[in-house]
């Protein structure tokens, strides 16, 4: 086997063996089965970049995020800072940004196939080689690199034999930088990498040197030791994984990461990250990600899940500078999921069938929320939204417990298919001035409408089927019939 270095700081690969010969440029053409149309190498064009090629143009080719708050007038765009909608009947449709931003509008598919050094067009300066996982012996291959390593800023490894690295193999992979003290590694690849060892949970009796040790906010979680903390890994390509285990990097400090056939997010997987500058999240094959899973990720600000279905509780609490959240399948997100969302401007989420108990909290940027298929608001779900103006939901069907209270700016709410009101669930909305409901009166509980002085209550029911109607907490609040669509 030979490595001849060439143009650019890349590395040729001449293997030699019952295979035959092999020769490749670490920065050659990418297959085009698992690149798709447009390849951007990871780590190179800056922190947004976060998974492996994408099917659209480079995010320094798409229109700012922050576009959408400052283009238009509040009349044509909804979502503008300040607006006010001019017909809450009329679904807006989503905010602008998600499909003209790059990064939020990405939907490609991710197909397996085994790969080998050259498939791939990887980051000049990376280390690549085929490994077979039967020999135990990834230490000792890495130390035979030792001098092309020195020169590398990135690993490269393609695994032959299997799917998955066997513990001793993993730590010598994770310290590499220590063992050969090496100082200008930041990259790794590995491919046909189909299982990873999960973390170990910190918790009291655990033994490990992180006893006890929890993250902060939350229900405090323990945090999960697993080899990654302090690594020298800042972008990690791990395109083939399955999946991801509880707690398999916990307590992380990557720039980037790419996971293009993940299929869930296990406990813990990412959380507690307050040191990592991971910026943009896109996670095109997940379809689950369980709690915590990338709690206190606090330089978050996109985050693109095309395919999840559910996002459990707490998941992204503490990500604090999130700004856009799009998931275009997701059905269910859960209690406190969104936590802390102090910067979150629009989300998209066309869907979402039941939020959680306080799934967004503390939120100061947020102008509209539209939700065309929820059906079920927890308690204390929309509360306390600063600049919150307009809420269309038009399949609503039960807001419990103060679900929609306390937004001291909120215009417009459209729930024409409304059938349970709980406790103050549109109680101290100082501001609202139009409540759109259906064609019967909903079941009410105690104070629904308390504090909301200046609203008036519309529906497109018949005068008998309202007649007994007292608004909960408000009885002097104003009725009026109205033509509009309750579908």
């Amino acid at each position: 086997m030979k490595w001849i270095k060439v143009a650019a700081g890349g590395l040729v690969l001449v293997a030699v063996g019952a295979a035959g010969t092999a020769a490749a440029a670490l920065h050659g053409t990418p297959d085009p089965v698992t690149t798709g149309r447009s390849w951007v190498p990871p780590g190179v064009a800056g922190t947004s970049v976060t998974s492996s090629p994408a099917a659209v143009p480079p995010p320094s080719a798409s229109a700012s995020p922050s576009s959408s708050r400052t283009t238009g007038t509040p009349a044509g765009n909804p979502y503008a800072a300040g607006a006010v909608i001019a017909d809450i009947t009329v679904d807006p449709g989503p905010d602008p940004v998600f499909a003209r931003d790059a990064d939020l509008r990405r939907t490609e598919t991710y197909t397996y196939r085994f790969s080998t050094v050259g498939d791939h067009r990887l980051a000049p300066g990376t280390f690549a080689f085929p490994y077979d996982v039967t020999t135990g012996a990834l230490k000792a291959r890495l130390a035979e690199r030792k001098a092309d390593l020195a020169a590398a800023t990135g690993i490269a490894l393609y695994l032959t034999g299997g799917t998955a690295l066997g513990d001793a193999d993993l730590r010598a992979l994770q310290g590499v930088h220590r063992d050969l003290g090496l100082t200008n590694l930041s990259r790794l690849y590995v491919y046909n990498l189909r299982t990873v060892a999960g973390g170990n949970e910190c918790t009291p009796s655990s033994g490990l040197a992180c006893a006890g040790q929890t993250a902060r906010g939350g229900t405090f979680p323990y945090l999960w030791f697993n080899g990654w903390w302090d690594t020298w890994v800042k972008h990690l390509v791990l395109d083939d994984l399955i999946d991801v285990p509880d707690g398999a990097f916990s307590n992380h400090t990557f720039t980037d990461v790419s996971l293009r056939a993940a299929r869930s997010i296990g406990v813990m997987a990412f959380g507690h990250g307050p040191r990592a500058r991971l910026s943009v999240l896109y996670l095109p094959s997940v379809r689950t990600i369980a709690r915590d899973a990338f709690r206190r990720n606090q330089y978050l600000t996109k985050v693109n899940l095309p395919r999840a279905t559910t996002i459990a509780d707490f998941a992204f609490d503490d990500a604090s500078r999130l700004r856009y959240l799009t998931a275009l399948q997701l059905e269910r997100i859960g209690r406190n999921a969104l936590n802390d969302s102090h910067a979150l401007v629009s989300v998209n989420l066309p869907n979402l069938r039941y939020m959680g108990i306080n799934c967004f909290d503390l939120n100061h940027a947020l102008t509209g929320l539209r939700l065309p298929a929820l059906t079920e608001l927890d308690k204390n779900a929309i509360i306390r939204f600063d600049n919150l103006r307009w809420l269309y939901a038009p399949r609503l069907s039960t807001a419990r417990h103060d679900s929609i209270t306390s937004n001291p700016k909120l215009n417009a709410v459209h729930l024409p298919k409304i059938v349970h009101l709980g406790p103050r669930a549109l109680a101290g909305n100082p501001a609202l001035t139009r409540i759109n409901l259906g064609d019967q009166p909903p079941r009410q509980d105690s104070d629904v409408f308390a504090g909301t002085d200046q609203a008036t209550i519309y529906h497109t029911g018949t005068a008998a089927a309202w007649a007994g109607f007292v608004p909960a907490g408000n009885p002097s609040l104003p009725i009026r019939a109205r033509s509009y669509e309750s579908r």
